[in-house]
């Protein structure tokens, strides 16, 4: 009987591919360039739990753009997802994320001093007044010591928690921008 080969079949085995590739080149979270082939991240994404105070609280215009993991065809359920803020005023960009860690539990990271351009080959998609301190707090006050569930419990509710406590209109403007970002994939 000859096995029949599908799209889905095909986007699975893309993903299983990447996911096995990036799993076994690095024991920390993974989020790849994009498609639009932006630089690797090449900084490191620190817990949450483990960064200290940061102490710049000046409210000014921050960019948003949301970056996927490079899986070509990338699926809303599984991939783990990234917000990556740039503050256009000076120099500082940062990658927010969260991931299945080792001991499967979500656990939540920010990358400071990342390159610009991987914000530029991000899909951008809101700006609101904001500080770097600000950012931390409100990512820290969202729970990542509960263990990691593909359905309710994972990068993309980690996300979406962290858009709608910097902004729910910034969360609606990232659904309006990405509609496969909306919850369940419904578009």
């Amino acid at each position: 009987m000859a096995k029949i080969i599908t799209p889905q079949t095909i986007k699975i085995g893309v993903f299983a591919s990447a996911f096995l590739a990036c799993k076994l080149s690095s024991s920390s979270p993974c989020v790849a360039s994009d498609s639009n082939n932006a630089p690797p991240l090449n900084v490191k994404v620190v817990k949450l739990e483990d960064i200290e105070e940061e102490f710049d609280y000046v409210k000014r215009e921050a960019k948003f753009a949301f970056r996927p993991p490079d899986l070509g065809s990338w699926n809303c359920t599984t991939s783990d997802w990234a917000v990556v803020v740039h503050f256009p005023g000076g120099t500082k960009t940062y990658q927010f994320q969260a991931w299945r860690d080792e001991i499967d539990r979500l656990q939540a990271g920010r990358a400071e001093n990342v390159n610009k351009e991987i914000f530029e080959k991000a899909t951008y998609f809101g700006t609101i007044q904001t500080s770097p301190g600000e950012l931390l707090a409100k990512a820290k006050q969202l729970s990542t010591s509960e263990e990691y569930n593909k359905s309710v419990n994972n990068s993309q509710t980690w996300t979406r928690g962290f858009l709608r406590l910097v902004s729910p209109e910034l969360l609606l403007s990232l659904y309006e921008t990405i509609p496969a970002t909306r919850p369940y994939c419904e578009n």
